[in-house]
């Protein structure tokens, strides 16, 4: 198994969930300019050169972030990374794998970080921040986790929100999520990830 990954980008709700597992994986870094360290385009790989893509025990070349998670999740013993199939659990937890992928990602966090767009596209894609915060906040309000005990949600939500210092999104205004996040980077899976790769992406 192997996985794709730009240090502290989503493809670290992966790891996260790798190490939670306590899965073997091959960690192969997508360096500036999406090539490979043997020199191929990581498009070779995933076509839309994004992360995180996952070359499964199979030999399958996955791609798409829930994707690649609820693989993890699937690999691991059962109740680790997400709970039971077929059980309503199992249901809200995919619910919030594409929530955040959708409606916090990409919709909220992809325009405010990207160079490219225009400052029309960041004020709305601030407010759009700032509804699905307020939602995630209530819901989080005494809880530990998005769905009962510790699941691949959560580590990609955590994922998401190292990002609102650089986003430019004043986390501080949320408090239950920024307890929510100090919190998780004390998991030490967490921790482990998160150590592996910020010495990486303070190199880049």
């Amino acid at each position: 198994m192997k996985l794709y990954f730009i240090p502290f980008a989503c493809s670290l709700a992966t790891r996260i969930a790798i190490e939670e597992a306590e899965l073997d994986a091959e960690f192969v870094q997508v360096l500036p300019g999406g090539r490979l360290p043997d020199g191929r385009l990581f498009t070779a790989i995933s076509p839309m050169g994004y992360v995180p893509a996952m070359e499964t025990v199979g030999g399958l070349a996955l791609t798409e972030g829930p994707a690649v998670l609820t693989y993890i999740a699937d690999l691991a013993a059962e109740g680790v990374l997400a709970p039971a199939p077929y059980t309503e659990e199992r249901y809200q937890m995919m619910r919030w794998l594409n929530f955040i992928s959708t409606e916090l990602h990409k919709s909220a966090f992809a325009p405010l970080m990207s160079k490219a767009a225009p400052e029309g596209a960041k004020a709305w894609a601030r407010e759009l921040a700032a509804k699905r915060l307020d939602l995630l906040s209530v819901h989080l309000d005494g809880a530990d986790y998005l769905v009962g005990s510790f699941s691949v949600a959560d580590a990609y939500l955590l994922s998401i929100l190292n990002w609102c210092e650089h986003a430019g999104v004043p986390i501080a205004d949320w408090p239950v999520l920024l307890g929510w996040r100090t919190r998780m980077r004390k998991r030490p899976s967490i921790a482990r990830a998160m150590g592996a790769e910020m010495p990486l992406l303070q190199a880049a």
